[in-house]
C-alpha cells in the first residue's frame, strides 16, 4: 500500500492539505476497526470559510474525493447524526490498511 501523491494536480494537492488541517482540528475521538479506524468529527469546532459558510459534509466528501485518488486501496464511509452533530468517518481497507493509517495518515492521528 502506497499512496499516488502523482494523482493529484498540485492545486488538488494544496486543497487536500487544507482540508487535512481542518480535519484533523475536527476529530474529537478516533476508535480502532478490525481494519481501519472511526474517527468522530465535530465539525463546529472549525471557523467558517472566506464566504462565512461553516465547514460541512461537502467539504468531509471533497476530502474523501481527493484521498481516494492518491489512495485508491482505501475504503470511506461518512454517517451523519441529524443537523449540526457529530459526524463519522470511517477510513478502512484490506489488511494491514491500519498500520498504514497509523503511520500514513496524519488525520488518524495515532501515536505509539
Amino acid at each position: 500500500m502506497a499512496c499516488r501523491i502523482d494523482a493529484l494536480d498540485a492545486k488538488q494537492q494544496a486543497r487536500h492539505r487544507l482540508l487535512s488541517e481542518r480535519l484533523k482540528q475536527a476529530v474529537v475521538e478516533r476508535a480502532a476497526l478490525p481494519q481501519g479506524y472511526a474517527l468522530t468529527l465535530d465539525l463546529s469546532r472549525l471557523p467558517a470559510d472566506a464566504a462565512g459558510f461553516p465547514f460541512c459534509v461537502v467539504e468531509v466528501a471533497e476530502w474523501v474525493d481527493l484521498e481516494s485518488k492518491c489512495c485508491p486501496f482505501l475504503d470511506f464511509g461518512i454517517d451523519v447524526r441529524g443537523a449540526g452533530g457529530l459526524m463519522q468517518l470511517r477510513l478502512t481497507g484490506p489488511p494491514g490498511v491500519r498500520q498504514f493509517l497509523e503511520d500514513e495518515l496524519a488525520l488518524v492521528g495515532v501515536r505509539r
